[in-house]
C-alpha cells in the first residue's frame, strides 16, 4: 500500500532416588554456543549463599524462578552434593559463561565425579533425570544473586517494571515444556508467557523432572485427550491447522466463567521450548507418556498457518519451526481469534500483550549487548533461546552512520524518571523522520541500529518508545516534521506504509544475535 503521508513504524549419585516411570534413551551432550567468545564471556562468579546461609535451595527460592511446583527432590540432592564437595575440597564453586557453567578447578573435579555417577546409573530414565537435575542445579546456583528471578536477565538489566500483566482467557492453558538447557537463559522467550499471563495460565514443565511432568500429565488426564494439543511441526506426525481443529464441531461454552478452574473442556496447549535437536527427544517423551496414559502414542499436533499475520510480524515468509516460543503462542492466539467460536474471548489483545513483552525483552538484550561492547550489526546466527531456528534473512548494512548522529535532539527533551510521552515521541520523530526511508527498508538493519544507539545514549528503559509512541496502525506520521524541508516532487514524498510491527521485525532480528547467558 502506498501512502501520501510519511510514516515510520516500530512496534521475541547412585544414592540419589530416581523415578523409573518411563524409559527414554537420552544421552547428555554439550551444546555448542556460536555466540560466546573469550572477549565477551561473563567473568567467573562465586556461588552466592541462599537466604538460609547454608547454600541450599529453599522452596520459595525455587518457585520465584517461575513455577508453583515443589522443589524437585533430585535437584535438591545434587545441590547438596555440590555444596558438600565444595566443603570437602580446597576448590570453590565458581560459575561463568552460558548456562551457569562451572569454572576452574572445581569444575575439573566435579566433572569426573558426575560422569562416573552418570555411567553407574541403571537405565536411561535414571540417566535423563540425573542429567536434567544437574543442569538445573548448576543454573540455580550460578544465577543466584546474578539474574532477576522473574525475567531471567542480569539484575542491572531487569525489565520487569516494563512488562504489563494480562489475563489469559480461562478456556486456554499453556504448558511450557522446557529443556533444562533453556532454563534461566536470558534470551529465552517462553518465560514471557508466565510473566504476562501468570504461572497458572502458562505453566513451566521441565523435561526430565518427574514432579513437574506428573503435574502436567495429571492436568491432561483431567482435561481429556481431546483437549490436549502440541504445537510441534513434526513431519512424521499428523498435524491439523487451527481452523481444522477448532473451527467446526461442538464447543464448550465458558461464557460467564471468570475463575481459573482448569478441568474438563479447557484447551491445553504444549509448547516445546528447546533447540530443534532437543525438541525431537522431548516430543518422543510426550508420545511415550501419552501411550502410558491413553494406551496409544498419538498426541494431537497443531501447525500454524504460514500466512498468519502474527507470524508475518517476525519474518516475511514465516513457518512455525522458524520462530520463537513466544511468537508461536502469539500465532496460536491470533489464529484462534479469527474463528467465530473464539472471537469474543479477547485473544487478540492477549497476543498483543505477548508481542509487547517480546519487544521489551529484545530491547533489553540489545542495550546489554551494546553496553558490553559487542556488535549488533554482523552476520545472522542461529538463536538457541527457544524452539527457534533462524528468525530472519541476513540484512544489508545500513547506509546511514547512526553512530555519528546527534542524539541530544531526543535526550534533551525525553527525560526520566517520568519520560512524558508527548515530548518523548515528538523528539523521536524529529530525530528519526529524516531517515524514514532508510528505517522503513526491511532489507537493511537501519531500524535496529538506530534504536540501539537511542537506547544506549539516552539510557532509556526497555520498551519505552514501543509502548508510548503509537499514532496509528501505519506508524508515526512524519508529514508535519518534514513538510517544510521536503519538496513535493521529491521521491521521498511518498513511502510504503509499513504495518505497526516493524520494531517487532527488527527485534526478532536482534534476538538472533544475542546469546548473553
Amino acid at each position: 500500500m502506498v501512502s501520501t503521508s510519511r510514516a515510520f513504524t516500530f512496534k521475541c549419585s547412585p544414592s540419589l532416588a530416581f523415578s523409573t516411570k518411563t524409559h527414554m534413551d537420552t544421552t547428555p551432550r554439550s551444546l555448542h554456543n556460536p555466540f560466546t567468545s573469550s572477549a565477551s564471556r561473563s567473568p567467573p562468579r562465586e556461588a552466592s549463599q541462599s537466604a538460609s546461609g547454608d547454600g541450599s535451595v529453599a522452596v520459595q527460592e525455587w518457585q520465584a524462578w517461575g513455577t508453583s511446583s515443589p522443589l524437585p527432590s533430585v535437584v535438591a540432592r545434587i545441590v547438596e552434593d555440590l555444596k558438600d564437595m565444595e566443603r570437602d575440597t580446597d576448590a570453590h564453586l565458581s560459575f561463568g559463561g552460558n548456562g551457569g557453567k562451572l569454572k576452574g578447578e572445581f569444575k575439573i573435579q566435579e566433572d569426573k565425579k558426575h560422569r562416573a555417577m552418570y555411567q553407574a546409573l541403571g537405565d536411561s530414565e535414571q540417566k535423563l533425570q540425573f542429567f536434567s537435575a544437574r543442569q538445573i542445579a548448576c543454573r540455580l546456583l550460578g544465577s543466584r544473586g546474578y539474574l532477576c528471578q522473574k525475567c531471567w536477565l542480569p539484575l542491572e538489566d531487569c525489565m520487569c517494571s516494563r512488562v504489563i500483566p494480562c489475563k489469559l482467557w480461562h478456556g486456554i492453558r499453556l504448558w511450557l515444556y522446557m529443556h533444562p538447557k533453556d532454563f534461566l537463559r536470558q534470551n529465552n522467550t517462553g518465560k514471557l508467557l508466565w510473566q504476562v499471563f501468570g504461572i497458572e495460565a502458562a505453566t513451566l514443565c521441565l523435561f526430565g523432572i518427574p514432579e513437574q511432568e506428573e503435574i502436567m500429565w495429571n492436568a491432561f488426564k483431567l482435561a481429556g485427550k481431546s483437549n490436549v494439543w502440541c504445537l510441534y511441526p513434526n513431519k512424521n506426525a499428523v498435524s491439523k491447522s487451527v481452523q481444522d481443529a477448532f473451527g467446526q464441531g461442538s464447543w464448550t461454552n465458558f461464557e460467564g466463567t471468570e475463575t481459573m478452574n482448569y478441568g474438563n473442556g479447557t484447551l491445553n496447549f504444549v509448547l516445546i521450548d528447546g533447540t530443534w535437536s532437543n525438541s525431537a527427544a522431548m516430543f518422543r517423551r510426550l508420545k511415550e507418556q501419552a501411550k502410558s496414559v491413553w494406551g496409544e502414542e498419538d498426541i494431537s499436533c497443531i501447525s500454524l498457518s504460514t500466512g498468519a499475520s502474527a507470524m508475518h510480524k517476525l519474518r516475511p515468509q514465516p513457518s512455525w519451526d522458524r520462530t520463537c516460543t513466544a511468537a508461536a503462542a502469539i500465532g496460536l492466539l491470533s489464529e484462534l481469534q479469527l474463528l467465530p467460536n473464539y472471537n469474543s474471548c479477547g485473544l487478540d489483545e492477549q497476543a498483543e500483550a505477548i508481542e509487547d513483552a517480546l519487544v521489551i525483552l529484545l530491547e533489553a538484550l540489545t542495550t546489554r549487548r551494546l553496553r558490553m561492547g559487542r556488535s549488533i550489526t554482523h552476520d545472522i546466527f542461529e538463536f538457541h533461546g527457544s524452539t527457534v531456528r533462524s528468525l530472519l534473512q541476513a540484512k544489508k548494512s545500513c547506509g546511514v552512520n547512526f553512530e555519528a548522529q546527534n542524539y541530544t535532539i531526543i535526550t534533551s527533551q525525553c527525560k526520566g524518571p517520568q519520560y512524558p510521552p508527548k515530548p518523548c515521541c515528538q523528539a523521536l520523530k524529529e530525530f528519526a523522520c529524516p531517515f524514514a526511508d532508510d528505517i522503513n527498508d526491511e532489507q537493511t538493519d537501519c531500524a535496529a541500529t538506530m534504536f540501539s544507539y537511542i537506547n544506549l545514549y539516552g539510557k532509556y528503559p526497555p520498551g519505552l518508545f514501543a509502548s508510548q509512541c503509537r499514532e496509528s496502525k501505519e506508524g508515526l506520521d512524519c508529514e508535519q516534521v518534514l513538510s517544510p524541508k521536503a519538496s513535493p516532487s521529491s521521491s521521498r514524498g511518498q513511502i510504503t506504509s509499513i504495518p505497526s510491527t516493524f520494531l517487532m521485525l527488527t527485534a526478532a532480528f536482534l534476538a538472533s544475535l544475542f546469546h548473553l547467558f
